[in-house]
């Protein structure tokens, strides 16, 4: 199990990303994705404080974490109005996916949702989960929200090895659809781009869309042993090279609205690419 969770008396954290905010419902993902980074950096702040690695076995098995909603609630009575009204987007969840199968327990995640629509703040979800439709009435009409699945293979096949807990893709493409229908803002994030061929992102692309509004593309940010898995999974390597060229064939795509993930912003610019960032749910008066 992973350790205990202090109970958190500021859940909502400025993110230091596009999205400014953000706030996690869990600690820990079940969906058990190998190239996680999220694992990797929640590790290395443990290992900073207590020389301890969190082990990959007790990060999937997931927790809530303690007090969240009740905490939520009293940090936005007690939130400056100024502070408040400067919030353009949260992004839910941030190193965690807001529903994995224990969202289906605990409802922490629609607790959560339901507190920012009744304070009208802005939000994004991304999540690799068909059971964000449990909340499609919450989403439905609130135009402050923009809603994402997050796909970087159509083969269902290296979905199962790389993501082993996670929704088929044919589930995401029909949440998508449905989630469009219902006349909700979508978005599909392609991250990370793999160096492999069934993680082509422009297959993805000419797949979805017309039912997508906005596309993310990020490149793979290997970490530690995670590097070692996915490519033994894959069978390539990490190759610079791949990046260069999949991020420069991006920019052909002019039918699209697209932008990148942060963390691809340094690798962009050192090779003389423009970085989009992700374009906030409210865009100010």
């Amino acid at each position: 199990m992973v350790a205990k969770t202090k109970p958190a008396t500021n859940p909502l954290k400025k993110s230091g990303t596009s999205f400014e905010w953000k706030i996690d419902c869990y600690e820990g993902c079940e969906h058990g994705c190998l190239y996680c980074y999220a694992w990797w950096i929640k590790s290395h702040t443990n290992w900073k404080r207590n020389q301890k690695w969190i082990p990959y076995s007790d990060w999937i098995n997931s927790t809530p974490i303690v007090n969240l909603v009740s905490d939520l609630r009293s940090q936005l009575n007690s939130m400056q109005d100024s502070t408040r009204a400067g919030i353009k987007d949260i992004f839910v969840s941030s190193l965690t996916d807001c529903y994995q199968p224990l969202e289906s327990q605990h409802r922490i995640t629609r607790q959560v949702i339901k507190i920012l629509i009744e304070n009208e703040l802005p939000f994004t979800i991304l999540t690799k989960n068909k059971s964000v439709l449990d909340d499609i009435d919450l989403f439905t009409g609130y135009d402050k929200c923009r809603v994402g699945l997050t796909i970087v293979t159509l083969d269902d096949k290296l979905r199962q090895m790389l993501e082993p807990n996670s929704s088929p893709i044919t589930d995401r493409i029909d949440t998508l659809k449905q989630l469009r229908r219902a006349g909700i803002s979508t978005y599909c994030s392609i991250e990370p781009i793999l160096p492999d061929e069934r993680s082509n992102p422009f297959a993805i692309v000419d797949t979805l869309q017309d039912y997508v509004d906005l596309f993310e593309f990020g490149m793979w940010n290997p970490k530690r042993n995670s590097q070692l898995e996915v490519e033994r999974v894959l069978g390539t390597q990490y190759d610079p090279n791949y990046f260069v060229d999949v991020f420069k064939r991006v920019n052909d795509y002019k039918h699209i609205t697209y932008c990148h993930a942060s963390h691809s912003k340094d690798f962009l610019e050192q090779h003389g690419m423009k970085f989009i960032p992700y374009p906030t749910v409210y865009q100010g008066e």
